[in-house]
Parts: structure tokens; C-alpha cells; sequence
């Protein structure tokens, strides 16, 4: 951190030495991410290559004889004799990773395609382990569609250029490897599902590398397909997977320095934050970093796609006045539509707090930086740390907007899947069976005491969903919108509540007026409670139904 923000501090004799100044940012280290745990590959030499007889035998004499070349043909097998290292095939499902590829051949109508050994291409080679160590398809599309593919799978198409760069790289990607693992997941607060019925679904949405599954109530993240996009992490509303190289934290305190020495330093103008990654930014940045204004302030991070709406939230809270994201139109559509729908939010927030000094937005081309309009440095500025989980960092980020002088309003309405939220309860609808209660990941419905009644804590609401897909009388609706007075959002609110039923024979509370009305409306006509004591037996507790079944030696209702 140290030598960027000496970076920042050197003094600009002339006008003409902010792109010196700027290089010099650019060339310093940021941050340093704290050691992560590895994920290991194991690759041998065995290739497949898919393509047509004729490209195949050319790519193979183009490649070391180290190489262990296998040809899938898609082609029908009638066609000509199968070559000895080769195969003809109607059609072909490739997934896995470096070193751990399965190609399955679909011939077999009657078998599991992904399953039966028949249609396992690598077996039908006699390679025992049954994998192939990387692939090189030529097909005019992929067979893995993810736009982020994994590492060992090579799809040139018929683009020769795409070609010299897969015949280079195929033989240096023989051997053992090891790459960060990118990311952190808790289950405890995943929102992904409970008993049955599914939730938040934004990770799973936002991976460009289609790394992550459901199993239900959780989701897994295969570390060999992640390559570290961060949109997962970024998309999240609980906080349950996070970028972990480096953690949002780091990041985020080392913003409040870096803003708090430039409003220090820079008492007449505002700070442009111009936020990049190595990978989409850096060669672009450093080749127009001459052109830009003064005021622009280049931040790289691992990868654009984890920028979340933590730090963007803190970045403006912390005085910059304007941060743009350089995002050019080669990011896979679901890691720009994540940043999209975080930008969303904020500026939702900006445009109903008034703060109109404030702007956030994603930005292509760096030339329209060279005409930005130098921003005013805004008078006040967030100082908060980076404590407590994800959601409490985005609630003091953007509540500090809700503190400026000409901010009229107490909560503010959010678009269509943020994360903040209240529901809305139909009364009349709702019997108070408790199903919502029981289904809550975050604990924001909870049932009363000892009488029947609903209750609700705004601050808990990830806006997942589950409750509205578990409630049967579909009296659950949410409504997405971001409230300042932790006093409100806190307190448990009363949605329902009503007296107790009680057992028309002992007297014992055990359901609510409302679900036994419910339940004696339904079953009304039903040939088990065509008999006047067989429906009152609906108004008994437990004990009392049993026992009269015994009396009147009625065990069928």
C-alpha cells in the first residue's frame, strides 16, 4: 500500500506530469492479498482433438510427439474406415478441467449417455484412467458453453490466430499446477433454499464459469471451473460466498486511506476513482494514462467482476465523487449485468437522497475521461471502517447518503432483486400456519410467543423469495426498498396476530382461528368428514381427537 499512495503524493511541477504520475500509479502495488489455500491440476499428455479427419491429421503434425493425440471425428460412422487414433461420432458432451476431461459420444440410445462406459470416449481408446488431459475443439461451436471456459479446454473454431495460440500453449500445460482459490462459502447463511423450495439463485445466475450447483438447500462451487470471475461474490446478498483474492475488506479499508489522504491533500477539487483489473485494464490504462485528467485516480482490483456493492457504496461514501468501472465488451454478459444491477441500487439511493454530487457508472472507452468535467470535492465524507459482515458495510455506506443535509427521506425504493427489503402480508389471506417461519434462512419472520402471531425484522431480509414460494394461501409479497433508522429496521414488527383457537373439548390452545376455518371450508363435503363429529373433530387439539375416535369407534376420520 505504501508505495501507491507515495505514488499519489508525488507533486506535479507542470500539468504536463500527471501521466508520468499516473504511470507511476499504475506500476505500484495497491494491495497485497493475504495467502489463500490452492487448488492443485494434474495434467499428462493425453489430447483430444475435435475436427474433421484432414485438420486433425494437420494440428497433430504441428504438435510435440510428446503429445498423445486422440481424434474425435463428428461425422457419421457409415463414412470412411476409423482411424487408428481416431473415432467417428454423431455427437459429442464434453465438461471437466485440466487434466480431468470426460467425453462422452452419444450412440447408445437405451444407456445414460454420462454414465455407460460404452459411450465414454476415452475407454473406447483404451486410456485407462477414462479422461483426457486437455481438448482442443475446432467445431464451429463449443461443446462447453460457459463463457469463462476451463482451464485445458481450448475452442479455436476455424480461427488460425485462435489456433498458433492453443498448438503454443497445449505443450506447456503438461505437468502439475496451482491456482488461488478464489473464493470463501458459508452455508450457515446461504439463502440458496430450505426445505425443498428454492431462493436466492444470483450466484448461480451471475458465473460466468458455470463453477457453481445446486444441492438444494446449499450450492457447491467446483474450485477447478472457478477462475476467479468474483460476480458470485459481488451478486450475493448475504455475504455466504465472497471473493477471497484479496477479501472485500482489505480492499475497502485500504480505500478510506487512500480517499481520506487525497481529500487531505487536494482541498479545491473532487477524486474520479477509475476502477480496472489487470486482465480487461491494465494494457489500456497504462497506453492513455498520459491522456487522462489529473483527478482520475486508477484503482486496480484481481478482477473487475468482484467489485461489489460494498466497495462501490464505500468508495462514494468515502469522498470520491465519481467512480466509474472500465468494463470493455469482452466481460462474459453475466458479470456486466451483475455490476449493472449493483450500480442500479446505488444509484437508486443517489437520485432519492439528492446527492447529485455523486455519480457511478461503468464506462468502455477511456476516452471520454479526457472531457470529463473536473468534479467539485464534495464537503462531507464517510469515516467508518470496513466492520461487521457485508450487509452492515452496504447499510453504513449507503446510509450515510440518508445524512446529508438534503435528504428529505427515510427509506428509499430499491429495484427489482437488491438485497435490502420488507414483505407485505395479506391478513385476511394469511392463517398463520407459520410456514414462512420455518422456511426463513434469515431468521426475518418469526413466530410469536405464546399466542399466534407473525413477526418481522427488516434488517434480517435478504428479499430471497422462499417465503412468498412456501406460503399456500399466497398472501406473501415483497417489496425491494433500503430503510436508514436501524431503530425500525431492527425492532421485530407485528404483521399478524390473533387469539388462539381453543379445543372445543379441554380448552387447550393449539392452532388459530383462522387456519381451523380455513381447514372446515376445505374438508366440508369430503367424503372422511361427511359426518357432523368427524368435521368437529377438526376443532379438537391432538389428544381430544384421538380419544374421541376411540369412544365412538371411529378410527377411520
Amino acid at each position: 500500500m505504501s508505495n501507491y499512495l507515495e505514488a499519489l503524493n508525488l507533486p506535479l511541477s507542470a500539468q504536463s506530469d500527471a501521466g508520468k504520475r499516473r504511470k507511476q500509479i499504475l506500476q505500484s502495488t495497491p494491495w497485497a492479498p493475504v495467502p489463500t489455500t490452492h487448488v492443485s491440476y494434474v495434467s499428462a499428455n493425453r489430447l483430444l482433438i475435435i475436427a474433421g479427419l484432414e485438420t486433425a491429421r494437420q494440428i497433430e503434425a504441428r504438435l510435440p510427439e510428446k503429445l498423445l493425440c486422440y481424434i474425435a471425428c463428428p461425422a457419421d460412422k457409415s463414412g470412411p474406415a476409423t482411424p487408428a487414433n481416431g473415432y467417428y461420432c454423431s455427437g459429442l458432451a464434453v465438461s471437466g478441467y485440466l487434466g480431468r476431461f470426460a467425453v462422452f459420444i452419444d450412440e447408445h440410445p437405451g444407456a445414460d449417455t454420462a454414465t455407460d462406459a460404452n459411450n465414454n470416449l476415452a475407454s473406447i481408446f483404451n486410456i485407462h484412467s477414462e479422461l483426457f488431459d486437455q481438448v482442443l475443439d475446432c467445431s464451429s461451436r463449443p461443446f462447453i458453453t460457459a463463457a469463462i471456459k476451463p482451464p485445458g479446454y481450448h475452442h479455436v473454431g476455424q480461427d488460425e490466430s485462435l489456433m498458433e495460440i492453443a498448438v503454443e500453449n497445449i505443450p506447456e500445460m503438461i505437468g502439475e499446477f496451482e491456482k488461488p482459490k478464489f473464493f470463501d462459502y458459508n452455508p450457515d447463511i446461504c439463502a440458496h433454499g430450505r426445505s425443498g423450495i428454492r431462493g436466492c439463485t444470483r450466484c448461480l445466475d451471475a458465473c460466468p464459469a458455470d463453477a457453481i450447483f445446486s444441492l438444494g438447500e446449499m450450492i457447491e462451487v467446483n474450485p477447478h471451473l472457478c477462475q476467479g470471475g468474483g460476480a458470485c461474490a459481488s451478486s450475493c446478498p448475504t455475504g455466504a460466498i465472497g471473493y477471497a483474492y484479496p477479501k472485500a475488506d482489505e480492499q475497502i479499508e485500504f480505500l478510506r486511506v487512500v480517499l481520506k489522504s487525497l481529500r487531505e491533500k487536494n482541498q479545491n477539487h473532487g477524486v474520479t476513482l477509475l476502477i480496472f483489473d489487470n486482465e480487461h485494464g491494465r494494457e489500456v490504462l497504462e497506453s492513455f494514462a498520459g491522456q487522462l485528467a489529473e483527478y482520475v485516480i486508477p484503482y486496480v482490483v484481481e478482477e473487475i467482476g468482484s467489485v461489489g456493492l460494498d466497495l462501490l457504496a464505500s468508495a462514494l461514501a468515502y469522498g470520491a465523487n465519481r467512480v466509474y468501472l472500465y468494463v470493455p465488451d469482452t466481460l462474459s454478459p453475466q458479470v456486466t449485468a451483475t455490476l449493472e444491477r449493483n450500480l442500479s441500487i446505488i444509484a437508486a439511493v443517489l437520485e432519492q437522497t439528492h446527492c447529485d454530487t455523486h455519480q457511478i457508472k461503468i464506462i468502455g472507452n477511456l476516452r471520454a475521461l479526457s472531457t470529463d468535467d473536473e468534479p467539485k470535492r464534495v464537503e462531507h465524507a464517510a469515516i467508518f471502517a470496513p466492520m461487521g459482515d457485508k450487509r452492515a458495510v452496504i447499510r453504513a455506506a449507503l446510509g450515510f447518503f440518508s445524512e446529508m443535509p438534503q435528504c428529505p427521506v427515510e427509506a428509499v425504493q430499491l429495484p427489482d432483486g437488491a438485497l435490502f427489503g420488507q414483505i407485505h402480508l395479506d391478513a385476511d389471506a394469511c392463517t398463520l400456519c407459520m410456514g414462512c417461519v420455518s422456511v426463513c434462512p434469515a431468521s426475518a419472520l418469526q413466530a410469536g410467543g405464546e399466542s399466534p402471531a407473525l413477526g418481522f425484522i427488516e434488517a434480517n431480509c435478504v428479499q430471497c423469495g422462499i417465503c412468498t414460494r412456501a406460503c399456500p394461501e399466497s398472501a406473501v409479497t415483497l417489496e425491494p426498498r433500503l430503510h436508514f433508522d436501524y431503530n425500525i429496521i431492527n425492532k421485530v414488527r407485528t404483521l399478524k396476530e390473533e387469539t388462539p383457537f381453543l379445543c372445543v373439548d379441554c380448552g387447550k390452545p393449539f392452532a388459530t382461528k383462522a387456519m381451523i376455518s380455513k381447514m372446515t371450508e376445505k374438508l366440508r363435503g369430503h367424503w372422511m368428514f361427511d359426518k357432523p363429529e368427524a368435521l368437529n373433530r377438526l376443532r379438537m387439539c391432538e389428544d381430544c381427537r384421538i380419544k374421541d375416535m376411540f369412544d365412538k369407534n371411529d378410527m377411520i376420520a
